[in-house]
């Protein structure tokens, strides 16, 4: 069944409850809550930072709106959410306001919340202190949980599938931004979108949807995922993925000498020699002589730190899996896919990669740390289980890894199901059956000429190669690649957790919006269907 259009609305369901200050919060009357359940609660609280040696108060509320179905009223789902609002300044222009959410399928945006880009950081003990990385100095922050993910649920299990999708939870997202927008008439304000991993897949989704419901976006700000923009040859792919393998070799110390003591220096080797000789050498390498292969062979040897034999003579390449177990075999240990600098024993008896041992997503957020965060310092409390991609809530599934969103979640919007098919007609919008549909986030900066796009990948992310983020964004046609900055930093997929990274990023962050709010022919007060 294809995916049919949906039209969602949003409205407020609850009062929104008030508590005063950061550290005296004044609790609700039990007259103002007694029909109403925590959960559907939009809880507001003051707060104030220090950054810089200045002084930022802000408003936070935090709570789940529902997402109804248009056309009948019903609840579908509830999209919790955590807003950080500056109290606007009169005769001043509006502040960008930025929507972020992690990844997964399936992840909360706890890591670019409360490691990343919030006013507050959890630190591994799981206390809240001021994030001096946080974005909040220059822009007001919503972080939004997708259906399936925190605090957010269907309304129904049969409701689940319309949001377990690539488009589905596209258009749910960018339905909560419109009436987020509406509620709070933030209209005026350059508008940002901010994804990691595959929250990189859902920004592009939500920016073509929100472009197609003519709500004009600044600005998409994409972290830890391939820049969803054109395409590269198999070739290049794989050539370009060899600076991160550099970069891995580098932080373990299993590169030559020379190349061991200025990390910048020796991936601008690994780089150069990738996109010229590399790619040229994979390009024909059926035709190659045996002088050139050996060449070749000894070349990747030493810009990877492994051994010549554990190449495939024939395709001149390594997988990502196979490095990530073979480049510290002799140790015994396996490198982390998402941050190559973070190592665990190796498994000989595993025969499938099992995310939950990567010693990369292992303890990267202290997750008592974060529920305690929402019901004492934001006052917002729930029963609910604060929900990531691996599941563990009640009722157990009844499947291997069924409650694990990788598995509900259906990759083919072409077939994914709707409860609404019999009321649509096949102008939803999806592809033609056969039809190569047409990059989301290319549609949305061809109808807006004026949106731009920052990609940062880690060093040290093995799923992301910045290499090759890079090197696209600088062969886009001419009028897309204006618009593209893309970017490496010394960190890893959730390159923020570095506090150098982080900071060298938020400094990239800040120009890319003020040149993006600053863009020619911004229009105000666009407010379409309010």
């Amino acid at each position: 069944m294809r995916f049919k259009r949906r039209n969602y609305l949003m409205v407020a369901a609850a009062p929104i409850c008030i508590a005063l200050a950061a550290s005296a919060f004044t609790p609700i009357p039990r007259s103002q809550s007694d029909s109403l359940t925590t959960e559907d609660q939009i809880v507001t609280t003051k707060h104030q930072i220090t950054i810089g040696g200045r002084v930022l108060r802000y408003t936070a509320r935090a709570g789940r709106a529902p997402i109804l179905d248009n056309e009948t009223g019903e609840v579908h789902g509830r999209i919790f959410f955590t807003a950080y609002t500056v109290d606007p300044v009169l005769d001043k222009a509006p502040r960008p306001l930025t929507f972020l959410w992690n990844g997964g399928p399936g992840s909360s945006s706890s890591l670019v919340h409360l490691l990343g880009f919030g006013p507050r950081r959890l630190q591994p003990d799981g206390a809240a202190v001021d994030n001096q990385g946080t974005w909040l100095d220059h822009t007001d922050l919503v972080f939004v949980d997708p259906v399936g993910t925190g605090y957010s649920r269907p309304a129904k299990a049969e409701y689940g599938p319309e949001f377990y999708q690539t488009r589905g939870d596209a258009e749910s997202v960018a339905e909560f931004i419109r009436v987020y927008r509406n509620r709070f008439e933030a209209w005026d304000a350059p508008l940002f979108l901010a994804g990691e991993s595959y929250g990189v897949i859902r920004a592009a989704g939500v920016a073509d949807v929100l472009q197609r419901r003519r709500i004009s976006v600044d600005g998409v700000i994409l972290i830890g995922l391939a820049l969803p923009l054109g395409q590269l040859t198999a070739e290049m792919r794989t050539a370009l993925m060899l600076p991160t393998y550099t970069a891995a070799a580098f932080a373990n110390k299993k590169l030559a000498p020379e190349l061991q003591s200025d990390l910048q220096a020796t991936l601008r080797q690994a780089e150069e020699w990738a996109r010229n000789e590399y790619a040229a050498a994979l390009a024909r390498r059926d035709s190659l002589s045996d002088s050139e292969r050996r060449a070749a062979l000894a070349q990747l040897a030493r810009f990877t730190g492994l051994d010549a034999s554990r190449f495939d003579a024939n395709t001149l390449s390594v997988g990502m899996e196979q490095f990530s177990q073979q480049l510290l075999a002799d140790r015994n240990q396996v490198v982390g896919r998402y941050d190559s600098r973070l190592v665990g024993p190796r498994d000989p008896n595993e025969q499938q990669y099992d995310p939950t041992k990567d010693p990369s997503l292992r303890n990267i957020i202290n997750d008592v740390g974060v529920v305690r965060y929402f019901r004492n310092e934001l006052q917002y409390k729930s029963d609910l289980l604060y929900q990531g991609p691996f599941g563990g809530g009640y009722p157990p599934p009844t499947a291997f890894r069924g409650d694990w969103m990788s598995v509900r979640w259906n990759r083919n919007p072409a077939e994914a199901p709707s409860s609404n098919a019999g009321r649509q007609g096949a102008s939803g919008g999806a592809a033609a059956a056969g039809a190569t549909p047409e990059q989301p986030l290319r549609r949305a900066m061809t109808a807006n000429p004026r949106l731009q796009a920052l990609s940062a990948c880690g060093y040290y992310d093995l799923v992301c190669s910045y290499a090759a983020n890079v090197y696209l964004a600088g062969h886009l046609d001419a009028d897309i690649a204006r618009n593209v900055i893309a970017r490496g930093y010394s960190g890893g997929h959730a390159v923020y957790t570095d506090p150098n990274a982080q900071m060298e990023l938020k400094r990239d962050v800040v120009k890319f919006m003020q040149n993006a709010s600053q863009a020619p022919n911004r229009r105000l007060g666009a407010q379409p269907q309010k």
